[in-house]
Formats: C-alpha cells, sequence, structure tokens
C-alpha cells in the first residue's frame, strides 16, 4: 500500500507536539510491514529520495486552506492508495475517496484570541471538508460523538483507536529514585492546559512540604504569566520552566520525577501521559474527555474533577506521605503501557481501516 501522510512537522528526533510522535511511529511500523509511506509537511528539510516532502507555505492566516491548496495544485498524491492527514481541517481540497484523516483533536476545543476573526471560519470549513468523507480515525469518544451528531458522519466510518508508545526507549531509571518528591508536567503555555490551576495547587501543597519541586516543561504564549503567577505565589524558587525539551532530556525529567500531573480542561490523547507511564510513573489527571481511557483511577494514578487547588494539593499530599503508593501505582501504570499501547497493534488497526474502507471503495 501506498500511503501519504499530511502533517505540520517533521524532524526527528526532535518532536513538536503529540502528533509528531504519532506519525513518526505510525509510519516506522508500516514501513516494518513493507509499505510505502511519505510524508508532507510544512516544516521539514525535504529529502525526496526518502519520502519527506515540504509543503512550502508561509505561516499565514488560515494557514490549512492554503497547505491544501498547494497539496490539490502541485503534489502528485494520485500515485497513493491513502492520502492520511493529521487533521480534519487538512481534508478540504482532497480526493475524498482516498482521504482518510486522523483527527486527534477538533477545532473547537482550543483558545484563540478575538482578534484573529478569520478562526472562526475553521470548524465551518473542517464540517465542509469531512463532507462526504469515507472514514476516518479519532482517539477519543467526544470526538466521536461530535462527528456523528454535528458533523454527520456514520458512526461505522469511524475507527476509536489509542495511541501508541515507545515503552522500549520510555522506561523507568535502572537505578534507585532519588529522595525528593518532584511533580512534573509538560506541554503547551495555551490556556486550556491549565497550568495556572497547576501552579496555584503546587502553591497550597508546598505551604507544608517546602522541599517539593515542580517541574513544567514545555513553552507557548502564556510563558510569562505563568513565570509571574509562581513569583507572585512565592513558588518561584521551587518551580522549574526548562523550557521545550528534546526527547533525551524529557526522558530524564520523567525518571527524576515522583508523579506526572496534567490538568487540561480538554485533550485528545496526550503522548506525555503515556510516556510518563511507561517511565512507571503514576499520573494525576482532570477529568477531560479520554482521562478515564489513559487511567485506572485508584491503581494507577487519579482523575481529579473540579478545580479546587486544595483538593488537587490533597492529592500530591497522598502520595508525598505514601511512597510505597508511587512505587505500587507506578508499576502498574508501567505493565498496562506494555500490554495496551503499543504501536505495532495501533498500526496495524490503521492500517486495517484503510484495507476494509478501500475494499467497500473498489465494490460501489
Amino acid at each position: 500500500m501506498k500511503i501519504a501522510i499530511i502533517t505540520s512537522y517533521w524532524n526527528p528526533p526532535n518532536f513538536k507536539g503529540g502528533i509528531s510522535r504519532v506519525v513518526f511511529e505510525l509510519r516506522k511500523e508500516w514501513q516494518k510491514m513493507g509499505h510505502r509511506v511519505d510524508i508532507y509537511a510544512r516544516i521539514t528539510v525535504p529529502k525526496e529520495e526518502e519520502g519527506i516532502f515540504r509543503i512550502p507555505i508561509p505561516p499565514v492566516p488560515l494557514l490549512g486552506v492554503w497547505m491544501n491548496l498547494y497539496m490539490m495544485l502541485f503534489s502528485s498524491l494520485d500515485q497513493y492508495d491513502v492520502i492520511f492527514p493529521q487533521s480534519a481541517f487538512n481534508c478540504l481540497f482532497l480526493d475524498k475517496t482516498r482521504c482518510i484523516p486522523f483527527i486527534h483533536t477538533l477545532f473547537e476545543v482550543e483558545h484563540f484570541t478575538r482578534w484573529r476573526f478569520w478562526k472562526y471560519a475553521i470548524t465551518p470549513l473542517e464540517k465542509y471538508a469531512l463532507k462526504n468523507i469515507r472514514g476516518s480515525i479519532v482517539l477519543d469518544d467526544k470526538t466521536l460523538k461530535n462527528l456523528t451528531r454535528e458533523y454527520h458522519m456514520l458512526g461505522a466510518k469511524i475507527l476509536k483507536v489509542n495511541n501508541g508508545v515507545d515503552y522500549t526507549l520510555f522506561s523507568p531509571s535502572p537505578q534507585e529514585g532519588n529522595e525528593s518528591f518532584v511533580i512534573l508536567s509538560a506541554g503547551r503555555f495555551i490556556p486550556r492546559k491549565r497550568f495556572d490551576l497547576l501552579i496555584k495547587s503546587f502553591a497550597s501543597f508546598v505551604e507544608l512540604h517546602r522541599d517539593a519541586t515542580l517541574v513544567i516543561a514545555g513553552d507557548g504564549p502564556l510563558k510569562a504569566d505563568l513565570h509571574e503567577l509562581a513569583h507572585r505565589l512565592h513558588v518561584k524558587d521551587n518551580v522549574l520552566f526548562p523550557g521545550m525539551v528534546d526527547e533525551s532530556a524529557l526522558l530524564e525529567l520523567y525518571r527524576a520525577a515522583s508523579i506526572f500531573v496534567l490538568p487540561s480542561i480538554a485533550e485528545g490523547m496526550p503522548m506525555v501521559v503515556l510516556e510518563a507511564q511507561a517511565c512507571a510513573l503514576p499520573v494525576v489527571l482532570a477529568g477531560f474527555e479520554t482521562a478515564r481511557d489513559l487511567v485506572i483511577e485508584g491503581e494507577t494514578g487519579y482523575i481529579v474533577r473540579g478545580t479546587d487547588p486544595k483538593t488537587w494539593a490533597g492529592v500530591f499530599t497522598r502520595f508525598y506521605e505514601q511512597p510505597d503508593l508511587i512505587r505500587s501505582m507506578g508499576k502498574r501504570a508501567r505493565s498496562r503501557i506494555e500490554s495496551e499501547f503499543c504501536w505495532p497493534m495501533v498500526a496495524k488497526k490503521i492500517y486495517n481501516h484503510f484495507q476494509d474502507i478501500l475494499t467497500k471503495s473498489s465494490n460501489t
């Protein structure tokens, strides 16, 4: 099978967000199966002999429209059996008979400032892009329900999968952990990630546990606000911001942490949560849609519903006072990752979905 993956970013081993990791791992698995898998990305170093092609579009408003238009006019997509965009929006001008998008998230969950008025057009364009689409892949029930109810897609056309994780790479430290208590989080510094809630919760927790540390890896438009909040709450000496880190540095952060926390309002299936559990960390998550798929509550971590900092601080205290709980939950988390979240399994499910759609298309 010949597969064209359309994405924003391709520069392994430097991954930018979870989608770039997903694209890398799926391509690797499908190539192992003997398929040709080419990458079309806006941000990449083109290597056409290796199947890496650059979409030469500058960062302009409604970027996805211009990427789609370029792909339609100047790319030889007719040679592929499957076109595999990494968003609903990127199906806009593509051949609907072969376009099967991976819808990691729908645009409506993102925050955007009012002056960027053109972004109000994206959700209607997403709906238009998915009209008459033959199939798609999603990560969570909320997106699946939205596609059937609001976008009028047939449920039989939608495959729900887990993300995978390379648990041979993301693994616990071979040495015994240190004695300090470290809370780790990571992601883009945008409103829906709620790192402000995490800092407020940590400030409440650290009043009684001054030896604890909070590490938040990442970058984004709220960077200055988060630094200012840590300063205003008098915890700046206990909160570290290492910035955007590469894979090896992130692995070291996982291995040095006690627990991993993600207080997001909405998520697809964040890779950082899977990677943390692969490194034998218990996780503490907000009640976003896929949280119950990612954690077995009380066994591999906890889901905190609500935004009361004292409630979150109470969960941190539970782990701080019970080191054995960290070890037992972390061990169960690692075991579950190995059995349920491996990339070969995910890649095979998606490939079979491709095959089913192509077979049905050839019979109609």
